[in-house]
């Protein structure tokens, strides 16, 4: 059985027990401080319709890579373009539209051509949205052309949906036998707004009946909304194939580089097609393709060829 302890010994021992802990904790503190140094940052681009499919490729991507973060910044695929030849940093291009990484290729920044390759990896396709169990009789593109009826449409100069949605209205009407309706659908649009995701919020909000989006950016919002395909009337992904690059004013090329490996491999396209978009298998490759990610570039799958 112990004895007395004197206080002054139980007191010391404290002091030294609290010395430790202190210690512990202060290198604890400069290990997390490394850490978080050491972080490298992807800055991605990449046009509105792929909002959806980038934030679960970050979340996904970020586990399997914890030294890595990713920076997404989302916008009108020429829009990002822009900034990118005006000097920006950016890490990964990924627009809706191959034509955006290709002009990128004939433009220079910084001194050199802005990108020497593109890889083309998915497609996407254009539906009407309504609020969920909506009770306007909107079944087909024709019924949009109803007095009643308040359709939003995106006419951003800059975003390649503001066009491609006039095409598709008229190529829908015309196949339905009303090619007469689709002019009256465009001149009769009631709420008229810059971006994909304020057409939809306009929907979602009662702002508007109707709208006209790509399918992939309806996934987040899939319990509110109704959809209206085409497949028969539009072949999907006939213009709007998506693709991806690493400019000239990439900081981080060797993370950015993984980062598309990733979007590229099996688990990346089981993503796109989660996430409204059908991946192209194996990717269509244009330009210089660096070996580290050509050599990605196999597999077998569902998407058009």
């Amino acid at each position: 059985m112990l004895g007395f302890i004197p206080r002054r010994l139980i007191s010391q021992a404290f002091i030294l027990l609290f010395g430790v802990l202190v210690i512990g904790c202060g290198s604890g503190t400069k290990q997390a401080t490394v850490s978080t140094e050491s972080q490298k940052v992807v800055t991605v681009f990449h046009a509105d319709s792929l909002a959806e499919t980038m934030g679960e490729m970050e979340k996904a991507f970020e586990v399997k890579n914890p030294d890595i973060t990713i920076r997404l910044i989302s916008g009108g695929s020429q829009e990002l373009a822009s900034r990118i030849l005006s000097g920006e940093t950016c890490d990964v291009f990924s627009p809706s539209d191959p034509l955006a990484a290709k002009n990128l290729m004939i433009n220079m920044v910084n001194g050199k051509a802005a990108t020497s390759w593109y890889i083309t990896f998915s497609t996407n396709e254009m539906v009407i949205i309504t609020k969920k169990h909506h009770t306007l009789g909107i079944r087909q593109m024709s019924d949009l052309a109803k007095d009643y009826i308040k359709l939003v449409r995106v006419i951003g100069e800059k975003d390649k949906i503001a066009d491609r949605s006039i095409e598709f209205i008229k190529q829908v009407t015309a196949n339905e036998g009303n090619p007469d309706l689709g002019e009256r659908i465009i001149v009769g649009t009631a709420v008229k707004v810059d971006t994909v995701p304020y057409a939809i919020q306009a929907v979602k909000e009662g702002r508007a009946d109707a709208g006209i989006v790509y399918r992939s950016a309806t996934v987040a919002a899939a319990n509110e909304l109704d959809i209206i395909s085409f497949p028969t009337m539009v072949k999907r992904g006939e213009d709007i194939r998506n693709a991806i690059t690493i400019p000239a004013t990439a900081t981080n090329n060797d993370a950015a580089t993984r980062f598309i490996r990733f979007i590229l491999s099996p688990e990346g396209r089981e993503i796109l097609k989660k996430t409204g978009q059908l991946p192209i298998v194996p990717p269509v490759r244009e330009g210089s393709v660096p070996e580290n990610i050509s050599g990605d570039i196999t597999g077998e799958g569902d998407g058009p060829k």
